[in-house]
């Protein structure tokens, strides 16, 4: 298969939604047990770009983001995926997932909405699966945040060069490829979004910077993330509390990471600290968070490859 016809998607999703659908209600737990939310209230913080720049250490001038040049070389295998297992606390807790590696990522991977272009303007409700399939993906993560409620796709969105929304400004940790494949992480100004010399072409929010420049940056995350209307401990719970996550990064090498982790919210999992120590060890440069609870799904040729909460 020629490469650029390989895609790597991440998809906005209701996964319980479409496995309640295919299963009796009685032979299994609802998801809505392990909705991992960051934030009590809406989603994000209401301050300004402007406060994050100003608010972070001074060996970052003004700079809020890092870029990193893209691994450009086409070959095959396209990406490498493993399975692993980890000791996450000296033998009394193991951990399962999923990392792989991307090369080329500027002509691999791709944005997915819900389900497919305009999934996110009609709140569609889908699963990675049903998203990968349509999507023709080998490998596909979830990403993203969304209203539980509406299905709301939340914070930027770009989609293979089409801006789909912009969350006008709103400061939570993004992950972006540029027109000329350059990988961005960090935070981001609404005139950065809409930049049109080195437009994105692939967008999404997440929510926790995890590595900056090879070290854990959870703590000025929490800074620049917390929102001045309630008080921090919604979002620190979520970066404190084990469950299942997923996140991206990069090699220094430019080769994506994708990261998935099964778990269970408060059982099972890794917090937040770990997620970052994990993809320190392994070489991850920058990272940010994607997701986390019974979201967190990954999916290999069509099929799931995870095991998420629910069937626990």
């Amino acid at each position: 298969m020629a490469t650029e016809w390989v895609k790597y998607c991440y998809s906005w999703l209701l996964l319980w939604l479409c496995i309640r659908a295919s299963e009796s209600r009685n032979t299994r737990h609802s998801l809505d047990d392990d909705l991992l939310q960051p934030y009590a209230q809406g989603h994000g913080p209401t301050h300004s770009h402007r406060h994050v720049r100003d608010c972070q250490a001074v060996v970052y001038g003004n700079t809020t983001h890092e870029s990193w040049p893209s691994h450009s070389q086409s070959r095959q295998p396209v990406a490498e995926s493993n399975m692993f297992v980890t000791d996450v606390e000296k033998g009394t807790r193991w951990v399962l997932g999923h990392m792989t590696v991307v090369h080329n990522p500027l002509k691999t991977v791709s944005v997915v909405e819900p389900g497919g272009p305009g999934g996110c303007n009609i709140k569609r409700r889908v699963s990675v699966v049903d998203t990968a399939k349509a999507a023709g993906c080998l490998y596909a993560q979830n990403g993203g945040f969304f209203n539980t409620q509406s299905g709301e796709c939340m914070g930027n969105v770009v989609s293979s060069g089409r801006l789909v929304q912009n969350s006008g400004g709103v400061q939570n940790a993004q992950f972006g490829i540029r027109r000329d494949g350059t990988l961005v992480f960090g935070y981001l100004s609404q005139e950065d979004v809409l930049d049109q010399s080195n437009p994105f072409v692939q967008l999404v929010s997440g929510v926790i910077w995890l590595l900056r420049n090879g070290e854990i940056y959870i703590n000025e995350s929490l800074q620049a993330e917390c929102s001045e209307t309630q008080e921090t401990g919604s979002l620190k719970y979520f970066v404190d509390v084990v469950s299942a996550r997923t996140a991206v990064g990069h090699d220094k090498a430019g080769r994506l990471i994708l990261f998935q982790i099964d778990g269970q919210t408060n059982k099972r999992g890794m917090n937040l600290w770990q997620v970052a120590e994990f993809l320190k060890n392994n070489g991850v440069i920058n990272a940010i968070n994607l997701d986390g609870g019974g979201s967190s799904t990954y999916v290999v040729n069509g099929s799931l490859a995870s095991y998420p909460s629910d069937h626990w």
